[in-house]
C-alpha cells in the first residue's frame, strides 16, 4: 500500500520540494496491539506533529490544521491591536461625537437623495437655509421635534438619521 502524500518525503518535477513530517494514522496499527494503537494516536492528539515543505533543502512552509490556524491568526490579532494601541499613535473618537457626524451626514444624505436643496428643505420646515446647513454640519443641538420634521419632510424614518 503506497504512503500518502503527507507521510512520504515526496519531491516535485523540479525535485526540490519535499514533504516531510507528521504520520498519517492509517495503517500505522499493522502489527501492534490495539491498545498500543489507541495510545500512540493519544500522543498524537496532544503532541501536535505538522507536515513541512521543504524547498532548496530549507523548511518553506508548515501545514497545520485548520483550527490552530484559525487560533494563531486570532493571537497575532491581538498582538497587533494591542501594539497599536500601545504606541499611542491612535486619534480615537468620542462616540458621541461620532454619532453627531453620522446623523449629520445622513440627513445631507437623504435630503441629496430626495433631490432637495437646503433652501427647498428649509421652505418644507419653514426654517432658514442656515439652519439647514448647521444642522448638517454639526446637529448636537437639534431638537427631537426639529429631527421628527426632517425626517417627515424627506419622507424617511427619523431613526434612519440617527
Amino acid at each position: 500500500m503506497p504512503k500518502t502524500p503527507t507521510t512520504a518525503a515526496r519531491k516535485s518535477n523540479t525535485g526540490r520540494r519535499t514533504i516531510e513530517g507528521a504520520r498519517s494514522g492509517k495503517g500505522e496499527a499493522t502489527g501492534r496491539s490495539n491498545r498500543r494503537a489507541r495510545a500512540s494516536r493519544s500522543r498524537r492528539r496532544n503532541t501536535q506533529e505538522h507536515s513541512y515543505i521543504v524547498e532548496n533543502g530549507r523548511t518553506a512552509y508548515v501545514l497545520v490544521p485548520v483550527d490552530e490556524y484559525e487560533e494563531l491568526i486570532k493571537a497575532s490579532m491581538v498582538r497587533r491591536a494591542i501594539a497599536q494601541i500601545e504606541s499611542g499613535d491612535n486619534d480615537f473618537v468620542d462616540a458621541d461625537d461620532f454619532a453627531l457626524e453620522l446623523a449629520a451626514e445622513r440627513i445631507a444624505k437623504a435630503r441629496k437623495a430626495k433631490g432637495l436643496t437646503q433652501k427647498q428643505l428649509g421652505e418644507k420646515l419653514n426654517l432658514p437655509q442656515s439652519q439647514i446647513s448647521r444642522i448638517e454640519r454639526n446637529p448636537d443641538r437639534t431638537t427631537v421635534r426639529t429631527l421628527k420634521r426632517i425626517a417627515r419632510a424627506l419622507g424617511v424614518d427619523v431613526s434612519s438619521l440617527v
